[in-house]
């Protein structure tokens, strides 16, 4: 096996849009069972197992890429967090990435935050990395999806317009669609408080939501993640109340809510990569609009990180 240097997947910087226009390619074949010629059945009984090692929390794209590797019949290993492993008795997020990739798994699926370097640590192995959400630096098969979910409605991603809606300064999924845009041919514009902007964002900056909204064919809004604009200073009772005003006045001005979503075309589509407060930044109703894709979004998580484990293991990454 090629190292993991050249054949791991931690962002866009190393792939070209050809590749990636092959990824969704096979992802196509795969919706519409066509995929024989793919040699699925190579791994079937083959033996090869896929390590997803969670070190923060998740639901969709732990679970998405689990059924991924079940469907190209490679069985999938699973470590959620501390809990019951060797990170309890103060092992390194390091050693534990050493250790099971001495194990020969065909690649890893790694979830971890900042204070794990996968750039780094893919150096250290011959097993590909797959990045599965890396702290604030990138979450690739996300935008992945997000792009092909556009591409799977408009038929293609050139010239769509994707407004993104939130915590953008925090936010892994962002960082990535501002990678990805450049490969695909799409724009990215951002919208939100002040406060959940990232300073450096040399694209288009909406104000307000109305304005952002209109210039939009595709709008994605974000987890807002208040635990990081915490006030740590004020009383718990006086916290409690500014955080239930702040989250009032989020959704009045920022919220995907019915009302708001009138200044968004019939003929654009409504995303977000979860998980979702609802009432916050997208209000139950919206979720039985047409124009929401949410749940399209994690159908073809699951297309698109088979194609992805795919072509890794057959090198055309």
């Amino acid at each position: 096996m090629s190292s993991s240097s050249s054949n791991s997947f931690i962002h866009f910087k190393t792939i070209t849009n050809e590749k990636i226009k092959t990824l969704f390619s096979f992802a196509d074949q795969i919706r519409l069972n066509s995929d024989s010629h793919l040699s699925f059945s190579k791994f079937k009984s083959s033996g090869k197992t896929g390590a997803l090692l969670f070190f923060e929390a998740s639901t969709r794209t732990r679970m998405s890429f689990e059924t991924a590797s079940a469907r190209l019949g490679i069985y999938p290993l699973r470590l959620d967090g501390k809990a019951g492993s060797s990170l309890e008795k103060g092992e390194t997020l390091e050693d534990t990435v050493l250790n099971v990739a001495a194990m020969d798994p065909s690649f890893l699926v790694i979830r971890c935050g900042d204070d794990l370097d996968l750039e780094e640590i893919s150096k250290k192995l011959t097993v590909p990395i797959l990045n599965a959400g890396w702290g604030k630096k990138g979450h690739p098969t996300q935008a992945l999806l997000d792009a092909y979910t556009i591409r799977r409605h408009f038929g293609s991603c050139e010239g769509q317009r994707l407004l993104i809606v939130g915590d953008v300064r925090h936010s892994r999924v962002a960082a990535s669609h501002f990678e990805l845009c450049q490969k695909l041919g799409y724009e990215v514009a951002i919208c939100g408080p002040q406060e959940f902007l990232p300073q450096d964002f040399s694209g288009k900056v909406f104000e307000s939501l109305t304005p952002a909204l209109e210039w939009s064919t595709a709008a994605m809004a974000l987890r807002v993640q208040f635990e990081r604009h915490s006030t740590k200073s004020s009383p718990a009772s006086s916290t409690e109340v500014s955080v239930e005003s702040a989250l009032n006045n989020y959704r009045l001005q920022y919220g995907f809510t019915k009302s708001n979503l009138v200044h968004l075309s019939s003929q654009a589509i409504i995303m977000h990569p979860g998980p979702i407060n609802q009432g916050t930044e997208l209000d139950s109703e919206v979720l039985s609009d047409p124009r929401c894709k949410v749940l399209d979004q994690v159908s073809h998580g699951v297309l698109v990180r088979q194609a992805l484990i795919y072509s890794i293991l057959e090198g055309k990454l």
